[in-house]
């Protein structure tokens, strides 16, 4: 298996509110060339912001990167869209601080990059291979990367999560996300939970927030009247988001993500722990 880099064919905007300041922000994805990365440039600051794991400043409810004190926040959908298929190099204009939510999910991204399609550029992408184990663990959970067993390729993800009776309790096992990402994870949207709102709202949070861009359980059921888009939903959105995240050590990653009540948090932390020293992983192209 050989991994090309790849850009967009053609550039594509959107725009739409964000969740969590509730601002209209538009947004352009850009072709770049070769060995730019992934970076946003916030056109209303001139700041450019690569997406990278320390560049976080923020990962309170959601994943927010800065550069000189230019913040945009809520990257990890498009990050998530980006590398489900296998984007590596790509310019984000934003005239905002915050990337728009669209429907809750990546599924908007992900259907407007397939509309105008993919283009192969002329080297094969660098991938990051974990080659030693590594974990972080706090006071609610923990997430670690380990090297795949010689059955697994690409990245696998297992989570286990708790809803403090909220919801019923789930885990789920995605092998090989580089093969399906778009069937089974891009159209899981991010949830939270009625008993939580009024909280959020204190932090100044979820401003645009609602029920066509989130899934909200009362009772353990969804108040949205169409319901679930999968079964196991709220797990799936939690491997879209792990997915996003990891996209911000620059690289697809080949090893398994093991977690229990992840967020934002634990996996940039653990993307610290990964990069504190070279022996953790080994870059290199597939040959």
């Amino acid at each position: 298996m050989k991994m090309k880099s790849y850009t967009l064919r053609e550039s594509i905007t959107l725009n739409g509110i964000g969740l969590h300041t509730g601002v209209k922000t538009n947004i352009t994805l850009n072709p770049a060339p070769l060995n730019s990365g992934i970076f946003f440039n916030r056109t209303d600051k001139s700041v450019i912001i690569p997406a990278k794991w320390n560049s976080v400043v923020s990962t309170k409810f959601s994943t927010n990167i800065a550069s000189n004190g230019t913040e945009v926040k809520t990257v990890e959908h498009l990050l998530s869209a980006l590398a489900g298929l296998h984007i590596n190099n790509c310019e984000v204009l934003i005239d905002n601080i915050e990337v728009p939510i669209l429907d809750g999910s990546s599924k908007v991204y992900v259907e407007n990059i397939l509309k105008k399609g993919l283009k192969e550029q002329d080297s094969e992408q660098n991938i990051l291979e974990i080659t030693k184990p590594v974990k972080f663990l706090c006071n609610y959970g923990y997430a670690e990367l380990f090297p795949n067993s010689p059955i697994d390729e690409g990245l696998n993800i297992n989570l286990e999560s708790s809803f403090d009776g909220k919801y019923e309790d789930q885990d789920i096992k995605i092998r090989n996300l580089n093969g399906n990402y778009i069937e089974s994870i891009s159209k899981a949207r991010t949830f939270g939970f009625f008993q939580e709102i009024e909280y959020l709202k204190s932090q100044n949070l979820i401003k645009g927030g609602s029920l066509d861009n989130a899934i909200v359980i009362k009772d353990k059921k969804p108040l949205n009247k169409d319901g679930l888009r999968y079964e196991n939903e709220l797990m799936r959105h939690k491997v879209l988001d792990v997915v996003g995240d990891l996209y911000l050590s620059g690289y697809p990653i080949i090893g398994t993500y093991k977690g229990f009540k992840t967020g934002h948090f634990i996996t940039n932390n653990l993307l610290k722990e990964l990069f504190k020293s070279e022996e953790n992983y080994k870059i290199h192209k597939i040959n």
